[in-house]
């Protein structure tokens, strides 16, 4: 195992002299810079549409990336703070970071009239008016509470609030399988000047994953490139390494691609850069294949969906009638649980164990009774990922450090895994560095930034992870 220590221009890196415990020590990086909301505005209005246009799980994953980039605003762009119910902001943290599928239903902030002196992170927590306006918006209720200040009547208010929420959108807005495959990418360090260690540890788990950068270096040629910017920017980043005589590279191309969503002078999540990478490279081999087709011209192998995105099915079985609602969707990551785990696999069986939907409305019998959900994998990628859930940022911004107990090997769903990557995040929310180890050459290797190091699975089931790869055992 290997400590941290800072290098000259501020980014993290390991020393190689030293083999103590890497978990013991955090270095004092520069703290996280707030984002203001002209840099942010546009970026939480393109998650606000994907929000309101999708569902199941993806709803949810969304709407915990929307509040993390609601609540990271900086104070000083909103003008007023809301109290709001702690009953309320607890059963709403249980949806959003336990899995579970029982919304919390309509703010209720009546109790807080009633306390004499209620206790701030206990009886309520305290929100911005974006964050309230945006609660408001998807589960109603109310009444407004300002901080400080106390309504003259909780009816009226709540139809103020209503209006208020109604604007929320509006103050958003303006503020390879045909081939042999090549011998594995080299093993190089990526150079980091800024807060980049989030992209590198995320490059370095990818370029395990064989299928896929076969495909973008056969597939992606100059023909079609010119319309594919970030399926461009990682195989520029990919013939970077096979062509240098260097110990590590600096990424170029898809640095620039990804800087109007990913600030470089800011500290970002590696999930969600992983999230928007690939689905930004799916979506240009849709577009390109629907190009392809009105063209009447060969398409390209959408490789994303083959190898990386399996399927969920969710059934509502209504208790009256035992009529099903079926809702299929795709996955790029398996979000899990931590709550009262000490395991990987079971976490996986709290996130498929039946669940009771209480006053649940029948689509058949109309009528209104509990539901039994039951979840279940149709279809299992070729490489599975799991994330698991180790920041929380509502109601307040914490990190769940307890270790988590993962296997070298698995079986998911009755299907044989081997480890092959995992993400690690060390330090807290504010000042954080990733480092990520990888299987490559037969190997564990530990990759940090521009720095390798040959490694062991001692050393990676030690870890606290944050996000591990998984490839199929035929």
């Amino acid at each position: 195992m290997q400590q941290f220590r800072e290098s000259e221009n501020n980014s993290e890196n390991l020393n190689e002299e030293d083999n103590s415990s890497i978990n013991q020590h955090v270095p004092q990086f520069p703290p996280k810079k707030a984002p203001s909301f002209s840099i942010e505005g546009p970026q939480i209005l393109g998650l606000l549409l994907q929000f309101r246009h999708s569902q199941g799980n993806a709803r949810r994953e969304l709407e915990c990336q929307l509040i993390k980039r609601l609540v990271n605003i900086k104070k000083n762009y909103e003008p007023d703070f809301y109290r709001l119910n702690g009953s309320w902001a607890w059963k709403y943290t249980n949806y959003l970071y336990e899995n579970s599928n029982t919304l919390p239903g309509p703010i209720d902030n009546t109790s807080l009239l009633q306390i004499k002196e209620p206790i701030r992170n206990r009886d309520y927590f305290v929100l911005t008016d974006t964050v309230w306006r945006f609660l408001v918006e998807e589960y109603g209720g109310g009444p407004e509470i300002l901080e400080d200040k106390i309504p003259l009547s909780p009816v009226s208010n709540i139809s103020s609030t209503i209006d208020r929420a109604k604007s929320a959108d509006i103050s958003i807005q303006s503020s390879i399988s045909q081939y042999e495959y090549p011998s594995e990418i080299p093993l190089k360090g990526l150079k980091n000047e800024l807060f980049y260690c989030y992209m590198h540890s995320i490059l370095q788990c990818l370029m395990g994953i064989q299928e896929f950068n076969h495909f973008i270096l056969n597939s992606i040629n100059r023909h079609n490139e010119q319309k594919m910017l970030y399926c461009r920017g990682y195989k520029d980043m990919l013939l970077q390494i096979r062509e240098t005589q260097s110990d590590y590279i600096k990424i170029n191309t898809l640095r620039t691609t990804i800087s109007k969503k990913f600030n470089p002078k800011q500290q970002h999540d590696a999930q969600e850069f992983l999230l928007y990478l690939i689905t930004m490279m799916e979506d240009e081999i849709l577009e390109l294949n629907k190009e392809c087709e009105q063209k009447q011209q060969p398409k390209i192998e959408n490789i994303i969906k083959k190898y990386l995105k399996g399927q969920i099915l969710s059934e509502l079985i209504c208790r009256n009638c035992k009529h099903k609602s079926p809702i299929s969707e795709e996955f790029l990551t398996l979000s899990l649980a931590l709550t009262k785990v000490t395991t990987v696999n079971q976490s996986l069986e709290d996130f498929f164990k039946d669940e009771i939907i209480q006053d649940y409305q029948c689509d058949n019998c109309h009528k209104k009774k509990t539901a039994v959900k039951k979840t279940k994998i149709t279809n299992l990628p070729r490489y599975l990922i799991l994330h698991l859930k180790r920041f929380k940022f509502f109601p307040k911004s914490t990190k769940i450090t307890q270790q988590i107990k993962f296997s070298i090997e698995s079986n998911f769903c009755n299907t044989e895994y081997k480890l092959i990557g995992v993400i690690v995040h060390s330090g807290s929310l504010e000042q954080g560095h990733y480092y990520s180890y990888g299987r490559r050459q037969n190997k564990w290797w530990l990759f940090n930034d521009q720095r390798i190091k040959q490694a062991n699975k001692i050393d990676v089931q030690q870890q606290q992870g944050y996000i591990l790869f998984y490839q199929q055992l035929f």
